[in-house]
């Protein structure tokens, strides 16, 4: 995980984009974001990561690969993105720090030409229908796709990583089965999320074989700059 000269690592940005810090810790990353450009520039890409997500992206497939039925309701990002930018407004002392990013990676990831056999499903709640729906679209994804070399991974963050807990979440041994019986198949809790359960002094304690590396949003992004096809959970219909 990077550290930065300022002592800040990546889970303490992106729980600042999450507005999950306490003042003091706010005002030391406005600080660091004034005094330095690598720290402000993370800001800015992890805010638009977050934009993109809300956004959505847009449904790309081809006619001989297709995805179940869903509601692709995805926003198209077009060519006027590439003249976009966000203000991202920090409150802190009563006195507000503009930052203007330029959406320039936005611009590269609209662009790129999604696998819709490898696909991310995204949820941030911890709506037990919710989580059905996401675990009935995978499975009738990958029982439909079996020989075309599909991946699919869910992506849980907030209250969505408490789907994935033993001893919290009605769903472990459906997890454990499809998990079982798709070996590309693979279910990632968010790192952050995690963390921020532990300072609430609950142990997370995952189902068998779920393992969270990053982030939900570096994993999200990274997985995007790789050609992915993004789906979030409001995105989806019954199946």
């Amino acid at each position: 995980m990077k550290t930065y000269d300022t002592g800040l690592d990546e889970l303490t940005l992106n729980a600042f984009v999450d507005g999950q810090l306490d003042p003091e810790m706010e005002r030391m990353v406005v600080t660091a974001m004034q005094n330095h450009p690598d720290v402000r520039e993370h800001v800015c890409q992890l805010r638009r990561a977050k934009d993109w997500m809300r956004t959505g992206f847009a449904d790309v497939r081809s006619d001989d690969r297709p995805l179940p039925k869903s509601k692709t309701r995805f926003g198209r990002l077009g060519t006027g993105i590439a003249a976009s930018f966000m203000a991202i407004a920090i409150g802190t002392g009563g006195a507000i720090l503009g930052y203007t990013c330029a959406d320039r990676e936005s611009v590269m990831v609209a662009g790129q030409q999604r696998d819709p056999m490898r696909v991310v499903l995204h949820i941030d709640d911890s709506d037990p229908a919710h989580f059905e729906t996401v675990l009935d679209y995978a499975e009738k994804f990958l029982e439909e796709n079996r020989s075309r070399g599909t991946q699919v991974e869910v992506v849980a963050n907030s209250g969505g990583v408490n789907l994935l807990r033993s001893g919290a979440s009605p769903f472990e041994d459906r997890v454990r089965n499809l998990s079982e019986q798709y070996a590309n198949l693979h279910f990632i809790p968010c790192m952050n999320s995690l963390r921020n359960l532990r300072r609430q002094g609950i142990d997370p304690v995952m189902f068998k074989g779920v393992h969270s590396g990053a982030t939900a949003v570096d994993h999200i992004v990274q997985r995007l700059h790789d050609g992915w096809t993004y789906q979030k959970i409001d995105n989806l219909e019954d199946i």
